[in-house]
């Protein structure tokens, strides 16, 4: 039974293994016939997968190994390729990278479709990312490719980390294809534009930028191509949200990228550096504006070049009369022209440099021009980083304070000699009013009680003659007074030299001492010329008069000398003299030679005022003595001064000849407070005129009204109303009737004054009867 049994099991292995057998043959067979047209894919299958990088490998829905189809050296989990079918994946990689490959194998398992994951190991000590992919077989196997990415990885981080770079720049970067497509922009354009939506949609020239349409974009690409893919330039824009205008710099750079033009922008914004430029060369304009203005030196040097001048501003240049060009970059050597000043600056210099501390000190120095010019100077050094520190230097140009203290000492010692001449001036004053008043005062009081007619006379005379000199003392005090306040009234007309001296000298010859004679050198001499008669008659009047003071023997002899450009005057006398010492004084105000003899001292020093305002010059030349020769000239170009004498001469004949017409009585209206005043205008002139007496100016107004009278004679300075006021009220009445200011105002503006009110002329009391006769000659 049992060997029954035997037999048939081994029947029935034969039989399975003649089926086998011939499954085999059959394959055989197949395969036999089938490789003479096996594809070119199924025939390098193998190579193509040994060849691929990636490791291939299949595995069940269990996880567990099948085969290893790839080559040995992709092999990358430390599994031999003959160890692989049966293991399990967990077995295989560490837990963090089984989990990512777990988890994207059961996604492909119930979705049936491939998947990718990443994974990291480290390999040999090296830490690899790797991308797995994994795809179905069938119902049972999977594929699973998985590539080493650590390159990309590593370039991705790269890139990422190149992108958080240029997003925290402040410039805004732009990378546009060469149609305007844009293909990157940083965040700072993103933001600053307005950005929205996936670069590749977008158009640059659909942004807010300078490129405002396609034309504009292809003409500036069109630049970046001529000026050989690199341009620069400036675009005007406003940031979304925002009005104002800003300013960007633009870079612009073509790269080429697979055959294709890629345009880098790289935008700036410099609207805060221009606005801080401005700012910064507003700020030097004016600090360089307040250096070159400030009244004091400025300069700076350079110790470790020899001590050259690195500034030098404006007022150093003006007071030295070296300009900054000329000194900067020099030595004192170079610059200034006495080396002594040099050499001085140069050890001071040094000696600042020793000792680190500040100095103050008085300098002088010789300009470029030669002037020598005194300062207070500081010097100080500024320190610098990384180098020696530098000087600085400030100086009071103190030229003018030295000079201005010299004549304040001078004015002060002046002043003092003034006072001094003042004190003594007045007290002569004194004398000399009060001796011409003694004898006025006695002989007219005199004059009541006198026996005889000569001695009327002889009252008389002497009463005239302290009158002439108590008004001389007047005349001088308001001529002095005139003269420093610029109003004394000089009057050029056509005058007759010659007749003038003939005048003078008739006034003067019987008034020399006993034993001295006065002779004029130009008694047949006639020259006309346009001078101030007036003038030039005191001039010479005050010199002869000091002539014939001082002189008591001798001769005084006096004339004119006629040069090319002027006449020369003088006056010599064989008198007393004058010391070396007097005669730097002798034009000066108050100074007399003797206080013994009658005068204000003020005659000379009128004399040099009068003449210098002529144009001219007065000297004196004297020995004690021997004598004293005065000299004075007025410009004059005799080619053109000499006019013909003959016409004036004729014409003074003819009025000299000419016969007054007999008055008719004509009526003058005297308007006038003082009674003595009009006493003596009365026996004047009462003899030949019908006068009219008003005491204030509504007298006046309301007789000239009444009388209609043929002159008025207007005191100015009247009770109720003065004189000024009272003409101005007549001339609304009459433009006709001639009025002559009489006062005892004697200054120019007084009498401007009065011509302005609407007088004719002006006469300034004492008036003497020839003078108040002429002038009304001259309107009745």
């Amino acid at each position: 039974m049992d060997c029954e049994h035997k037999l048939k099991v081994l029947e029935r292995e034969i039989e399975v293994l003649k089926r086998e057998n011939q499954l085999l043959k059959d394959e055989l067979a197949s395969l036999k016939q089938g490789s003479e047209n096996i594809s070119f894919k199924d025939r390098y299958a193998v190579r193509i997968l040994d060849s691929l990088p990636d490791m291939l490998t299949v595995f069940n829905h269990d996880e567990v190994g099948i085969e290893v189809v790839s080559s040995e050296e992709t092999n990358h989990v430390g599994v031999p390729n003959e160890a692989f079918k049966g293991m399990r994946m967990c077995d295989m990689i560490p837990e963090e990278a089984y989990h990512n490959v777990h988890n994207n194998l059961q996604k492909v398992v119930v979705t049936g479709k491939g998947s990718t994951a990443h994974h990291e190991l480290d390999v040999d000590g090296v830490h690899h990312y790797y991308e797995n992919r994994i795809f179905p077989l069938d119902e049972s196997y999977v594929l699973i490719m998985c590539r080493d990415i650590s390159e990309r990885v590593a370039t991705q981080q790269n890139l990422e980390v190149f992108k958080r770079v240029l997003d925290k720049v402040s410039d805004s970067i732009l990378a546009v294809s060469s149609d305007g497509t844009l293909v990157y922009a940083n965040k700072q354009f993103i933001e600053e534009y307005g950005v929205k939506g996936e670069l590749g949609t977008q158009k640059v020239y659909d942004l807010p930028v300078s490129l405002k349409t396609k034309e504009i974009f292809e003409q500036r690409l069109q630049e970046i191509r001529d000026n050989g893919g690199n341009f620069a330039y400036r675009a005007r824009y406003t940031r979304v949200g925002e009005t104002k205008i800003r300013v960007h710099q633009v870079s612009t750079f073509i790269i080429q990228n697979r055959g294709e033009e890629m345009i880098w922008f790289f935008t700036q914004d410099i609207t805060d550096v221009i606005r801080n430029r401005d700012e910064l060369r507003e700020l030097n304009y004016l600090m360089d504006a307040i250096l070159n203005n400030i009244p004091v030196y400025l300069f700076v040097k350079d110790p470790e070049d020899e001590f050259r001048y690195l500034y030098w501003n404006k007022a150093f240049a003006n007071h030295s009369h070296i300009p900054a060009s000329r000194a900067l970059g020099h030595t004192d050597f170079e610059i200034f022209p006495e080396p002594e000043n040099a050499e001085k600056f140069y050890r001071d210099d040094l000696e600042l440099m020793r000792t680190r501390e500040r100095m103050e000190m008085q300098e002088s120095y010789v300009t470029a021009t030669g002037e020598t010019r005194i300062v207070q100077t500081l010097k100080t050094l500024v320190p610098m980083e990384g180098r020696a520190p530098l000087i600085i230097g400030i100086s009071w140009d103190i030229t003018n304070m030295q000079n201005i203290e010299q004549e304040l000492i001078q004015a002060r010692i002046k002043a003092e000699q003034s006072d001094r001449l003042k004190t003594a001036f007045l007290a002569n004053m004194s004398h000399e009013i009060r001796t011409p008043l003694n004898a006025i005062v006695g002989f007219s009081r005199l004059m009541t009680t006198a026996d005889n007619p000569e001695d009327e006379k002889l009252y008389s005379d002497i009463i005239n003659q302290n009158s002439e000199i108590l008004l001389q003392l007047i005349n001088d005090i308001l001529d002095l007074s005139k003269i420093e306040a610029g109003t004394l009234e000089y009057v050029r007309q056509p005058m007759d030299l010659g007749e003038l001296c003939r005048s003078i000298y008739e006034i003067h010859k019987d008034r020399v001492q006993e034993g001295v004679t006065l002779i004029l050198d130009n008694k047949d001499t006639s020259l006309v010329i346009n001078e101030d008669k007036n003038r030039i008659m005191q001039v010479i009047t005050n010199l002869i008069t000091n002539a014939i003071k001082f002189t008591f023997a001798g001769e005084i002899r006096f004339g004119f000398e006629l040069k090319e450009d002027h006449i020369d005057f003088y006056v010599k006398d064989t008198g007393m003299g004058i010391s070396e010492e007097k005669m730097k004084s002798i034009f000066e105000r108050f100074v007399k030679l003797n206080t013994f003899v009658q005068g204000t001292g003020l005659g000379l020093a009128i004399c040099r005022m009068i003449v210098e305002k002529l144009g001219g010059e007065i000297t004196v030349d004297s020995q004690l003595d021997k004598g004293s020769t005065f000299r004075f000239t007025i410009p004059c170009d005799m080619s053109k001064k000499r006019l013909e004498l003959k016409t004036t001469v004729e014409k003074e004949v003819e009025t000299k000849g000419k016969t007054r017409k007999p008055l008719q009585m004509q009526t003058i209206l005297i308007a006038e407070d003082v009674d003595s005043n009009f006493l003596l205008l009365k026996t004047l002139i009462g003899n030949n005129y019908n006068l009219l007496w008003a005491k204030d100016g509504n007298e006046a107004v309301a007789l000239f009204k009444k009388h209609q009278p043929d002159l008025i004679l207007m005191d100015i300075k009247m009770p109720r109303m003065d004189g000024l006021e009272a003409t101005r009220l007549i001339r609304s009445y009459s433009r006709e009737v001639p009025i002559i200011a009489l006062t005892a105002f004697a200054f120019e503006s007084d009498r401007e004054k009065a011509l302005e009110s609407g007088c004719n002329d002006f006469l300034t009391k004492p008036v003497s009867q020839s003078a108040l006769e002429k002038a009304l000659d001259k309107y009745i």
